[in-house]
């Protein structure tokens, strides 16, 4: 062989190997890792539940779910669990907990596991972007149960927030979002942990960002929630976020404050990423009552104090 045709061979194999390191990272990062296991549910509270399954929109796939009905209340509440969780799981396994208080202040409670998550199916995540379809299945299941759009809240942590945050953009209707620990600009979030999360140099994130498009039907570089919320129109949004966050800092906190014109942004310190309940659980209940009585309702007023 020529030179020439070396020269080729070698760049045709390191350009096969560059796409290969590309296709295993894009299908390495949207595995669903382990997460400690807890076992409270809404029944440790002292609450009657269902568990109920029902299609995620577009895609049809089977989404686990807890439903903590609520007969003094008018409105409902979706609440969403981060990356590697479950409704069981989040927040060290204190979700439950957590929905205990909301259907305290007198709201309907529906407990989600994201695709690939707890017993949902499905084997990946996408970043926040087929998600949002997991949750308006749970919004099409609550109106069902007689819950129309504008009476449900959204409440999404980590991961969960940023599949919110895509929900309520495809359903204008949707009542007020409360988003804990969430990421404004997916790019600026991978590019600041790709070495640690991946172990590979930024000089494979290009082919990546390639591969995951040709995979998963999507540009992950468009992951921008900070952009879909500067589409919404006006709704009110509380955002929670620590200012020790070291796996989405505080600038994408601000970030989404500045594109909701409606948004609250209340910081909290020494809080670890998606633990804010866990380790400030005072001052959440506090900032999210406060919140949730400065809402103006249509019909009734059905609201309560957290006790």
């Amino acid at each position: 062989m020529t030179i020439w045709t070396w020269v080729f061979v070698l760049l045709l194999a390191g350009l096969v190997g560059y796409l290969s390191v590309g296709v295993y990272a894009a299908l390495t990062l949207t595995r669903v890792g382990d997460h400690p296991q807890y076992d409270n549910d809404p029944g440790t509270f002292g609450l009657a539940f269902e568990t109920v399954t029902f299609p995620a929109r577009i895609d049809g796939l089977q989404i686990a779910a807890w439903f903590i009905p609520n007969p003094e209340g008018e409105k409902a509440v979706v609440m969403v669990h981060g990356r590697d969780a479950s409704k069981q799981n989040a927040i060290s396994g204190k979700f439950p907990e957590l929905a205990a208080g909301i259907h305290r202040m007198g709201f309907a409670v529906l407990m989600i596991d994201l695709r690939g998550h707890g017993e949902s199916e499905g084997a990946r995540y996408t970043f926040g972007v087929h998600e949002r379809r997991d949750i308006l299945g749970a919004v099409d299941f609550l109106a069902e149960r007689g819950y129309p759009p504008e009476q449900i809240g959204l409440l999404g942590v980590s991961l969960g927030g940023a599949a919110v945050v895509g929900a309520a953009d495809k359903e204008a209707g949707l009542g007020p979002l409360i988003l804990d620990s969430t990421f404004a600009d997916l790019p600026a979030l991978v590019g600041a942990n790709w070495q640690k999360e991946s172990g590979l140099p930024v000089f494979f994130l290009p082919g990546v960002y390639l591969m995951w498009r040709l995979l998963y039907g999507f540009d992950l570089q468009e992951v921008k929630p900070v952009d879909a919320l500067k589409r919404m129109p006006a709704r009110k949004v509380l955002i929670l976020h620590s200012r020790d966050d070291q796996t989405v800092e505080v600038g994408q906190a601000y970030q989404l404050k500045k594109a909701a014109t409606a948004a609250e942004l209340v910081l909290f310190d020494g809080c670890e990423h998606a633990e804010i309940y866990r380790d400030e659980p005072g001052r959440y209940w506090e900032v999210v009552s406060e919140f949730v009585s400065s809402l103006e309702y249509e019909g009734g007023d059905q609201r309560k104090t957290i006790q």
